[in-house]
């Protein structure tokens, strides 16, 4: 009996003194600024902890914000992946190609990208092939749910300005657009900015354009600017459509998007897989079931728009 109990000692013994395992390392680089971001990447850090990765307990997360500063990116994902992580998550279409550049090797989980095959993240939805995987959403369906509203709201209208950023890999997000609006009967007139800098004769060229609409994208830098691209909407009486629910919440009329929260909960399921040993390359690209689609009545009223019965029916959102 003492035998076995001296031995049961040292097995105990031994087993406290092995070393605990490393923490895991991820990165994450976020496209707008902290205080727009926080609300997903609390839902994200809480998917991460719900599938056993605790911040400060077993993982660490090397975090960067660009605060829609496009030119930064390449800069900050450099900055991270010479931190070594396991994965690294580029949250916007603008951040996957940072990373896309940077490497080749370490995975790359995405989301809130439009096309990650035309735009060449993957080489098809099914089987990526690569270092980069997660959810994604269709721009033609998006572009043709969105026209069919404006048109509901809009029957007369005839042209929309378009607010996006001059850059390449929103390419493929303006053509789904502009043809989907031309079936529609709209004429879309492009006005492309590459800094804050240039909103001023952005806006006189959608007051020389005499568009009816103005649809802003969802690029970081739109999303950072939100409050000075509604009170430059308010000033010309100018309705904003956007892809991004904060604008609705700021003054815009409308906003249709995929549930962001719910995308960087898809995103932190993607890197658990990854971190348990799956690849890429092997993971599908996943893709949101439905978007939210907010109304901000208020707004409505003051431009004089009436928002017929049947699109309010299906809002997921109605601000008063």
């Amino acid at each position: 009996m003492l035998a076995i109990g001296a031995g049961s000692v040292l097995a105990c013994a031994g087993a406290a003194a092995q070393p605990a395992k490393p923490p895991r390392r991820i990165a994450l680089l976020m496209p707008s600024s902290s205080g727009f971001s926080k609300p997903q990447l609390d839902a994200f850090m809480t998917r991460l902890a719900e599938l056993g990765h605790v911040e400060g307990r077993n993982l660490v997360v090397e975090k960067r914000w660009a605060d829609g500063k496009v030119d930064q990116l390449p800069v900050l994902a450099r900055e991270l992946l010479a931190l070594n992580p396991e994965v690294v998550v580029a949250p916007s279409s603008q951040v996957a190609a940072a990373f896309k550049k940077a490497t080749s090797k370490v995975p790359v989980v995405f989301t809130a990208v439009s096309s990650p095959v035309e735009q060449g993240f993957v080489a098809s939805l099914s089987h990526p092939g690569g270092n980069m995987t997660s959810r994604s959403f269709r721009s033609e369906a998006l572009a043709t749910k969105l026209g069919e509203m404006l048109r509901e709201i809009f029957p007369a209208a005839r042209t929309i300005a378009v607010l996006e950023i001059d850059d390449q890999n929103m390419k493929v997000f303006r053509s789904a657009l502009q043809a989907n609006m031309a079936k529609l009967g709209f004429a879309t007139e492009y006005v492309l900015v590459s800094n804050p800098a240039a909103f001023a004769p952005a806006f006189a060229q959608v007051a020389r354009s005499r568009s009816e609409i103005l649809f802003v994208g969802a690029a970081p830098m739109m999303v950072s600017n939100i409050r000075e691209l509604i009170e430059r909407a308010e000033k010309a009486r100018i309705p904003v459509v956007a892809l991004r629910r904060a604008f609705t919440a700021s003054g815009g009329l409308l906003s249709y998007d995929s549930d962001l929260k719910d995308d960087y909960r898809r995103a932190a399921e993607y890197v658990d897989r990854i971190l348990r040993g799956a690849k890429p390359a092997d993971l599908a690209v996943d893709q949101p079931e439905r978007f939210h689609l907010s109304v901000n009545l208020r707004t409505a009223r003051v431009l004089g728009i009436k928002i017929p019965q049947s699109v309010l029916l299906r809002a997921d959102e109605v601000i008063e």
